[in-house]
């Protein structure tokens, strides 16, 4: 082959797609070199540099919001989905670097380890939203997974860190394995690694692709906390550092959903009565299970990790609506618990400075006495993961049940509104504590700028775009339109 022919077939990478993506990698490189190269370096300073690169990469969304292409031979995708999730996975990993310094510093855990971790990992959340190729997805989704085991154990001295990091490791590895085994089984379907070649492709031995479907969709299914693939997130969610539970639980929901979502319109043409039935099934498992064991937590930080399981057995239950309106839905609910997940979990954060605080159920008695603007965003957090009007998880819950509906799923939305009901027994014990009690402790916690700047932020978001929703659906609808076009 000569020059002029193998230059013919080389395709130069369009970087302008993948900016965002260069910009948060830039960032996290910066700060491991201030690491490696300047000791004395504070951290403030790593929180600046930090939140300068992730600014500018939200910055270069919101001004290409039409942005579009592949590159890098099609293993790369930029299109409206990935714009839409990628703003929120950034904006929120801004709202928890807000509190990372001051939680880290009470805790006597100050790592700069911390930073950088951050980054990769947003930085292969992002990648996870915008690709369909196997290696890509695979590659994105261990990076992802290994911060998170090490931001999870960044508590110096706390075993219950160090034993949710460790059953996190474990069982996150087997999704890893299983996901891997999907894929091998896909490729030799196909004789493809693209997801859309794989399940628009029509030959013989389907079995390997029910066989690599099956793993592939279990592996993300221990990723999201499904019931029964559930076990590792309580321990998880209630050992690591509070503002990483927050980043966990926002971000990596987008992250994980981001790749189950992609595959929904390729699912309708083959698999529908499969995907409805199975995809349904789970929910209404993992609706009721996470629920009714929240019911009976003491513990708030646990309680909300089994609040965060109840909420995707709401998302899968629009996720098994494999149709257009599903999507719009499930995109919608994924914003919606990213905004309400990670503000209740920053009020933890911030409470959780205080030397005394235990996260206990009865410590939250008559807190309105003591710092009612947290408490307020605390209530509002709460009617919101209830799905009370006119907050975005009403919105969200009532566009879910909608489409439920629309294709006859009665059972299940039944189950959905059983398991509301069930919901409503711990989120109106918070507030009827929070603000009907007596102050048990009075104490206070003193905040900085940047913390009540965020909470505010958030719970003004919480209401206003469940009072206005159109705001996001401008958004959602053509992302999945997009998606189903193809």
């Amino acid at each position: 082959m000569e020059l002029r022919d193998l230059v013919g077939v080389i395709e130069f990478p369009n970087l302008q797609l993948l900016m965002p993506e260069i910009i948060v990698l830039l960032t996290g490189f910066i700060l491991f070199s201030l690491d490696l190269l300047y000791k004395k370096a504070h951290h403030r300073l790593f929180t600046v540099v930090s939140a300068v690169g992730y600014t500018l990469a939200l910055l270069y969304i919101t001004l290409n919001p039409f942005l579009s292409g592949s590159t890098f031979y099609h293993l790369y995708v930029r299109d409206t989905f990935s714009s839409f999730l990628q703003f929120f996975m950034i904006l929120i990993t801004l709202f928890v670097l807000a509190f990372a310094y001051r939680y880290y510093q009470q805790k006597l855990s100050l790592y700069r380890e911390f930073y950088y971790i951050l980054s990769f990992s947003l930085v292969s959340a992002m990648f996870l939203a915008s690709s369909y190729n196997l290696i890509i997805l695979y590659v994105a989704l261990e990076g992802v997974s290994i911060s998170f085991y090490i931001l999870t154990a960044l508590l110096r001295g706390d075993f219950n860190s160090k034993e949710g990091a460790f059953k996190y490791l474990i069982l996150g590895g087997i999704s890893i394995a299983l996901a891997s085994y999907g894929a091998a089984f896909m490729y030799l379907y196909a004789g493809s690694l693209d997801l859309k070649e794989i399940l628009t492709h029509v030959g013989e031995n389907r079995y390997f692709l029910v066989l690599g479907l099956v793993f592939f969709l279990i592996g993300f299914a221990i990723k999201i906390g499904a019931v029964p693939f559930h076990f590792w997130l309580p321990d998880a969610y209630q050992g690591a550092p509070t503002p990483v539970t927050a980043y966990m639980a926002s971000v990596g929901k987008l992250a994980f959903f981001a790749p189950v979502v992609r595959i929904m319109p390729l699912i309708e043409e083959h698999f529908a009565y499969a995907w409805v039935i199975t995809v349904s099934i789970i929910s209404a498992m993992t609706m009721l299970y996470g629920n009714l064991v929240a019911l009976v937590q003491k513990d708030v930080k646990r309680l909300l990790a089994y609040s965060s399981i109840a909420h995707s057995g709401y998302i899968l239950a629009g996720i098994s609506v494999a149709k257009v309106i599903g999507l719009k839905a499930v995109l919608y609910f994924l914003v919606a618990y990213a905004l309400m997940g990670a503000g209740a979990f920053l009020v933890l954060a911030l409470l959780e400075r205080h030397p005394e605080w235990q996260n206990r159920m009865e410590e939250f008695s008559g807190l309105r006495f003591s710092m009612p603007w947290v408490a307020t965003s605390f209530m509002i957090f709460m009617f919101s993961l209830l799905g009370v009007p006119p907050t975005v998880g009403f919105v969200s819950k009532a566009l879910i049940f909608t489409t439920l509906s629309f294709d006859r799923l009665w059972w299940l939305a039944f189950i959905m509104i059983l398991a509301t009901g069930i919901s409503t027994g711990y989120y109106v014990r918070l507030v009827v504590l929070t603000f009907m009690k007596e102050n048990s402790k009075p104490f206070q916690v003193k905040s900085s700028l940047a913390e009540r700047i965020v909470l505010i932020v958030l719970t003004l978001s919480v209401v206003f775009l469940g009072a206005v929703p159109i705001i996001i659906w401008s958004f959602v609808s053509p992302s999945a339109e997009m998606l189903f076009k193809r």
